[in-house]
């Protein structure tokens, strides 16, 4: 029987979307590989599901048209809908990934935490942008951190997303997230080459990981530290599985291109992440599970040439 409150729960998210919002989640679904199989089950069985999803698609969705004018989208000379599509799906991957890691170890986290959490993946995706397709070094991508400092006109959103990341996470309040920031430096040894391709992995990911957690809530337990040394490794070769064609077409020098079964090295690492959350997390099913259908479902999507982050349906 249809829960008719979960019903309308959902269809008053989806109402208070911006209209960019609501039409990039009917070309989500409308491309998500699994709506056929959402659909001939009675999608009204996975509301619950659908609601949780749709929620955090609007913190993405909030957060965007807070940062992104059309102002600013004429300043870089980038297309609005395709930041849109570029930002906000990685934000929201970035919302559910870090979210069902804090649950698993019943670390509770508010709205606000959720806000900050999209804001750091917006300014993740930014700087790795900047970086990976226009060749900024770091030296001067870190430069637009210095609110002194003169930058190019392509790195004034880069400043922005730092100087509200400041503004909703204080110093006075969010210290062991500074501190962590002082670590930054590791990020300047990420290179597309043989001898960088394990720095990426053992230490660059699992700062970034750290970033994410320290910006949502203010203590860590240990446990936590443990598991996300391999849930790290795990989501940056998972990054480069998906991106593996492309980069060899550029000839781009990354981990996964460099093993020679690329699926099973994925698969392996999924098992070392599984072993560690079992071992230290209260509550592991769901970022276990999670974590498994996203590690089958980029297997999939690379095996038939198609976008993972198209399929929104298939990983919630």
């Amino acid at each position: 029987m249809v829960n008719l409150g979960l019903a309308l729960q959902v269809l008053a998210v989806y109402l208070s979307l911006s209209k960019q919002g609501k039409g990039f989640l009917k070309k989500a679904v409308g491309k998500s590989h699994q709506l056929d199989k959402i659909l001939s089950k009675s999608v009204f069985t996975d509301l619950q599901k659908i609601l949780y999803l749709i929620k955090a698609f609007k913190v993405c969705d909030k957060v965007f048209n807070r940062q992104v004018s059309d102002q600013l989208c004429s300043d870089l000379g980038r297309e609005k809908s395709a930041m849109y599509s570029r930002f906000v799906s990685y934000g929201w991957f970035s919302l559910l990934m870090w979210g069902k890691v804090l649950e698993a170890f019943n670390l509770v986290y508010d709205e606000d935490a959720k806000e900050r959490c999209v804001l750091v993946a917006f300014t993740h995706r930014e700087w790795n942008d900047l970086f990976d397709n226009q060749g900024y070094s770091f030296k001067e991508l870190v430069m637009a951190f210095d609110y002194q400092a003169t930058i190019p006109k392509q790195l004034i959103f880069l400043r922005q997303l730092k100087h509200m990341e400041r503004k909703l996470a204080p110093p006075e309040r969010f210290g062991k997230f500074y501190q962590h920031m002082q670590g930054f430096d590791i990020c300047s040894l990420f290179e597309y080459t043989p001898e960088k391709a394990e720095i990426i992995l053992n230490q660059v990911a699992p700062f970034i990981a750290l970033l994410f957690m320290y910006i949502m809530v203010s203590e860590i337990p240990e446990g936590l530290k443990e598991a996300l040394k391999p849930v790290s490794r795990w989501l940056y070769m998972l990054d480069e599985l998906a991106d593996l064609e492309h980069d060899r077409q550029i000839n781009r020098v990354t981990y996964m291109i460099m093993v020679k079964q690329p699926e099973n090295a994925m698969r392996e690492q999924f098992e070392e992440c599984r072993k560690v959350i079992l071992r230290n997390a209260p509550n592991p099913d769901k970022l276990i599970k999670f974590m498994e259908t996203i590690t089958s479902r980029v297997i999939d999507a690379r095996k038939r040439g198609t976008n993972i982050e198209s399929s929104f349906f298939n990983i919630s």
